[in-house]
């Protein structure tokens, strides 16, 4: 999450498939490719096209990264997004969920992107978007059942109206809860915002 100009503010969430070392570095190339190209790449859809061909460069195929990348534009109260096979963002307005799907395949899982849609969405007063990674809604409990999005989407409901510090602690307490003695399986990354 960025300032790209005096309107404008870019927000991002990733996750690279595999773990260890060149995850990592895979991940760390991804964000400054993400700060460095942000401001310059005019759309989206070019910016996604762009990404795709670095991470395949990158990986050379063996690995990808599902990604949400999203422009909001303080001025028109507007969010322009490309879901690039991540797992969809829950929005919150006038009391209503709705998910972010709209987009393209993960980048890096093919050498050119067969099609990338770009939405735009409407941003009332008081809209909460939450961002997460597959590590939350896969998280698993003794019994081997997933938490889900149903559940993180329950909670996200009975929290709308909470500062965001206490939505995203609310869902980290249920999340303990639900796991009891298992360990985490994957990193969770969780990105929270409320549009004043």
């Amino acid at each position: 999450f960025f300032k790209l100009n005096e309107s404008e503010y870019a927000l991002c969430v990733a996750d690279v498939s595999g773990k260890g070392v060149s995850a990592a570095l895979l991940m760390s190339n991804f964000q400054a490719n993400i700060r460095a190209l942000f401001s310059y790449v005019p759309t989206l859809e070019e910016l996604a096209h762009i990404l795709n061909a670095k991470v395949m460069s990158s990986a050379k195929g063996e690995k990808f990264i599902t990604a949400f990348l999203g422009k909001y534009n303080i001025k028109k109260r507007e969010l322009k997004y490309i879901n690039a096979g991540h797992n969809p963002p829950v929005i919150v307005r006038d009391g209503k969920l709705e998910l972010l799907k709209e987009g393209c395949l993960g980048l890096g899982m093919l050498d050119e992107l067969p099609f990338v849609k770009m939405k735009r969405e409407p941003i009332p007063l008081n809209t909460l978007l939450v961002c997460y990674t597959d590590g939350l809604t896969e998280l698993e409990n003794k019994d081997e059942n997933l938490f889900g999005l149903d559940s993180l989407m329950e909670i996200i409901r009975d929290n709308r109206e909470c500062d965001i510090p206490d939505i995203l602690q609310n869902i980290i307490t249920q999340l303990n809860t639900f796991r009891g003695e298992m360990p985490y399986k994957d990193d969770i990354a969780l990105m929270a915002c409320k549009f004043s």
